[in-house]
């Protein structure tokens, strides 16, 4: 299930995360991060593929995807006692240099 925004804007950041980042992969952890946005919560779901999922806490609806900056992965760490895996950070900055997230 995904949002409305979602199906209108995001067609070749899925082809990017499906062809250079292996795909959405699996989930090695998620925070819930209140943004102020009208429609509520976001569960915010980091992969080891470096690809950040975002979906509504209350719908489950996927919001977006995004190819992770490093400085991304080490802010939702930040304030928990959560070790950020090295190897994410490295893959993270990998595809910084190579702006797949752009």
């Amino acid at each position: 299930m995904t949002s409305k925004h979602y199906k209108r804007t995001r067609n070749c950041r899925e082809q990017i995360i499906k062809k250079y980042c292996n795909g959405d992969g699996a989930v090695i952890n998620s925070f819930v991060i209140d943004k102020g946005h009208k429609k509520g919560l976001e569960v915010h779901s980091i992969t080891d593929t470096g690809v950040i999922i975002i979906h509504n806490y209350y719908t489950g609806k996927l919001v977006t995807k995004l190819v992770a900056r490093p400085q991304q992965i080490k802010r939702y760490y930040k304030n928990t006692e959560k070790e950020i895996p090295r190897w994410l950070l490295d893959l993270c900055k990998w595809h910084q240099d190579l702006e797949y997230n752009r």
